[in-house]
């Protein structure tokens, strides 16, 4: 009986360290998608792999998301304006397309950006601008210039670094 007992509390200790193991935000398993607030996230297995939610989206949609998957360091330090700081907790342009990166290098997907033409601009000027040479805090200046007239609030994205 002793040795029934110490089995089910040594799975007991086994489950849950493997529930506080798993990453607090890791998102939804991998082909799965779940809601946050009026946006969908979906996970892939890796930035190669395109969420569900793209194929059904038209034009160069598919192909800005992609960018921006390439393009993490730069978009972290682009704000957007579209209003998403404050009704979706977005700190930067990035999150409006990719929510985040676990660990294992599984990608939660935004579907925000697809729904946003704000978002969409932002996201495709600053990755045209980077592959044309142009240092991130250029880009961070032009996109606050284009910007700053409108009656959005923009995320509040620190600054890139000289």
């Amino acid at each position: 009986m002793k040795k029934v007992k110490n089995v089910v509390l040594l799975l007991g200790i086994a489950v849950t360290l493997a529930a506080c193991s798993e990453p607090e935000n890791a998102g939804p398993a991998v082909g799965e998608q779940e809601e946050k607030g009026y946006d969908i996230l979906e996970t892939t297995a890796s930035a190669e792999e395109s969420p569900q939610f793209l194929e059904h989206a038209n034009g160069s949609i598919p192909s800005i998301y992609e960018e921006t998957a390439d393009h993490q360091e730069l978009l972290t330090h682009i704000p957007c304006y579209c209003g998403c700081g404050e009704s979706a907790g977005h700190e930067h342009a990035f999150d409006c397309f990719i929510d985040h990166v676990n660990e294992d290098n599984t990608v939660v997907w935004n579907n925000h950006g697809m729904k946003c033409g704000v978002c969409l601009e932002i996201a495709a000027a600053a990755v045209e601008m980077k592959n044309k040479g142009y240092s991130d805090r250029e880009i961070r200046e032009t996109i606050d210039e284009t910007y700053n007239d409108s009656d959005m609030e923009p995320t509040p994205t620190p600054k890139p670094q000289v």
